[in-house]
């Protein structure tokens, strides 16, 4: 992401400002490397903090990168995905899908499930707290792996989404709910950034989730799993968060990632050398 504001900086009024974030990030990751590495090794916080430092800084890239997502279209193109989406498929997916299930508890449920996600940022620490260090890097590796094309499609197709970018289709179609709704949409109006759309990220860290733990978590905990990410999935088109493209990018973005990454460890594990055994 450096890379980008650096290219376009002639494009950016606050690309100073943006260089000056990431390389306090890098600093600050670095550092406690360094630290993990001086330490006793009985220092557990310091290990946990490195570990998670990466997933911990991904809301403040989050809001860095929708800075930059238009030097390189110079504008949001939520008017020109509407129109391919409903040229492709003979109607808008967000309409049809209120229209199909709209209701102000069937509102609450998804959005529920829509915020659920926030709580992806405390697995770390559950699963930590647990004695399951290794799980945990795999995890926070998969999420920061994730999230990082995420990030690079919101300059590739920058939008802000049919609530903002279609407002008057909204108001005319857009679902209604109670306490969870009202709640959502003021975390949506205080800490979303436009222009971080396409893919939706989290779709892509739900799934992400889901396809990391499945394996190492109890039965029941994976139902709900499954359960949440299924209604998040349906949430972000139904509340107009996101574009069904943007589902569709997320979903690719977290088959992908823990795919690649998968192969990519167990390639390295083929290739260490054994431990030579002592005598005896």
């Amino acid at each position: 992401m450096a890379l980008v504001v650096t290219s376009f900086r002639n494009r950016l009024e606050d690309w100073p400002e943006l260089l000056a974030g990431y390389a306090l990030a890098a600093l600050l990751i670095l550092a406690l490397a360094s630290a993990e590495q001086r330490l006793p090794t009985g220092v557990r916080a310091v290990r946990f903090v490195r570990t998670c430092a990466p997933m911990l800084m991904l809301p403040l890239v989050y809001g860095a990168a929708a800075r930059t997502a238009r030097v390189l279209h110079g504008r949001y193109l939520d008017a020109d995905l509407y129109a391919w989406e409903k040229d492709l498929l003979g109607f808008a997916p967000n309409t049809a899908l209120t229209s199909a299930l709209g209701s102000p508890l069937m509102t609450e449920v998804l959005t529920f499930c829509y915020f659920s996600f926030y709580g992806c940022f405390l697995i770390p620490a559950i699963l930590y707290a647990q004695g399951r260090a290794p799980l945990v890097e795999r995890y926070v590796l998969a999420m920061v792996a994730a999230f990082l094309p995420c990030y690079l499609g919101f300059i590739a197709l920058p939008l802000i989404g049919p609530a903002a970018g279609l407002p008057e289709l909204h108001a005319a179609h857009g679902p209604s709910g109670y306490v969870i709704t009202a709640v959502q949409s003021e975390i949506m109006a205080a800490l979303d950034p436009p222009g971080a759309c396409f893919p939706s990220t989290h779709v892509a860290g739900a799934w992400v989730t889901v396809l990391v733990l499945r394996r190492h978590v109890p039965r029941m905990v994976r139902l709900v799993l499954w359960t949440l990410t299924a209604g998040l999935t349906v949430a972000v088109v139904y509340d107009w968060y996101h574009y069904l493209t943007d589902v569709v990018a997320g979903l690719a973005v977290a088959l992908i990632v823990p795919a690649v990454l998968e192969r990519a460890v167990s390639g390295r594990d083929a290739v260490r050398p054994a431990r030579p055994r002592s005598p005896g």
